[in-house]
């Protein structure tokens, strides 16, 4: 019977999903985006099946095995649980309970999935260019789904009890732990078998039941609102119709009262600082952002150098739809509307001075590296 539930509220939750991806996405989108993007990874996937590509030669797999951490964290733990389901929960503790234990184990099979098409993917890196036996590349992705679902079980363990800053501590650890593992695999294989039973051990014990799992109900609700609301939340604040939640800093430079960043203060200088700050204090849209730039470093370093430029034009087209979409959400704001009578040219300005930073800064040195990797 749970697992019925627990089905039909991840085919209601994928259908809400798909309606909040409907308000920005529609054919077209698909047709020029989507379909090309599927067209160009076959090709590569093509490719590295003829020749293992040039970047291997300058790129350690410690330096490569590092990557595969973070791009296999593209899920998160779901139980799919609602606030209204209190009362029943607290009728049928061992329905709520077995509800949990099937949030965790459809999350541990979509780990598996996704890690393994992922290498699956990589496979010719692997054997061409790293020159491992099959045996190996499998080693790997044992190790790799082991610490990816390792990270999101803990990281859910640590909310559901309020713990904040020691979860981050716990997460910087995790990665040090991994990378660890990743440089043992080659040089010292007692210690990466060491480090792979002691993860598997943990993973183990997160999986297993809670005994008492009506103790944090109600963090498990706040979490699974959160994840249902996330896109929706980040696409309305895009455009300027819902603001979020603002977190007070203590820290002066986060601060919109701080000290000025320009000592002339001419409007557009204040209009381009107040944009900084508001970025910064907008922490969910600042950690898109820069992970953003991070995939983009990492496309420009994986890709042929055939396709580098069309994926570069891009890549510095989509950063400037992102970050002009950040500023109409920040110059639409009622306390910048409020700032007094700011003439076209003022926000024109401000608006060039603020992306000239966030926006031709960092897609400045993506093009640089993506030069450097064609050309030298």
């Amino acid at each position: 019977m749970s697992r019925t539930e627990y089905f039909r509220r991840w085919k209601k939750e994928n259908g809400f999903q798909l309606k909040v991806l409907g308000m920005v996405a529609d054919w077209t989108i698909f047709t020029y985006l989507v379909i090309p993007v599927i067209i160009t990874l076959v090709v590569i996937d093509y490719k590295l099946w003829q020749s293992p590509p040039g970047w291997i030669s300058y790129i350690p797999f410690e330096l490569f095995g590092l990557s595969l951490f973070f791009i296999a964290q593209f899920f998160t733990i779901r139980t799919y649980i609602e606030r209204a389901d209190e009362l029943f929960v607290i009728q049928n503790g061992r329905y709520y309970q077995t509800l949990l234990q099937f949030g965790k184990y459809f999350t541990l099979l979509k780990s598996a999935l996704i890690t393994g098409a992922i290498l699956l993917y990589l496979w010719p890196v692997f054997t061409y260019g790293y020159h491992f036996s099959d045996i190996q590349v499998f080693v790997i992705f044992i190790y790799v789904f082991l610490w990816s679902l390792f990270q999101k079980l803990a990281e859910r363990w640590f909310f559901l009890r309020r713990i904040i800053w020691r979860r981050r501590v716990f997460s910087f650890a995790v990665f040090v732990l991994y990378a660890i593992g990743i440089y043992a695999f080659l040089y010292n294989q007692i210690l990466f078998w060491s480090l792979g039973l002691l993860v598997m051990t943990a993973v183990i014990l997160l999986l297993k039941k809670d005994q008492r799992p009506l103790r944090t109900f109600h963090a498990e609700a706040e979490h699974e609102r959160s994840e249902k609301w996330k896109w929706a939340s980040f696409l309305m604040a895009q455009s300027g119709e819902y603001d979020g939640i603002k977190k007070t800093r203590k820290s002066l430079l986060f601060n919109k009262h701080s000290r000025p960043l320009f000592l002339e203060r001419t409007a557009e200088k204040v209009l381009a600082e107040m944009y900084w700050k508001w970025l910064i204090r907008k922490g969910k849209n600042l950690k898109f952002y820069l992970y953003y730039i991070f995939v983009a470093f990492y496309a420009m370093t994986l890709l042929p150098d055939k396709i580098k430029l069309i994926v570069l034009a891009f890549i510095i087209f989509a950063g400037y739809k992102i970050q002009g979409g950040m500023w109409k959400s920040f110059i639409t704001h009622p306390f910048t509307k409020n700032m007094g009578n700011l003439s076209d040219a003022s926000v024109r300005s401000g608006r060039r001075r603020a992306l000239g930073v966030t926006w031709l800064l960092p897609c400045g040195l993506v093009t640089l590296w993506a030069v450097f990797l064609i050309y030298v």
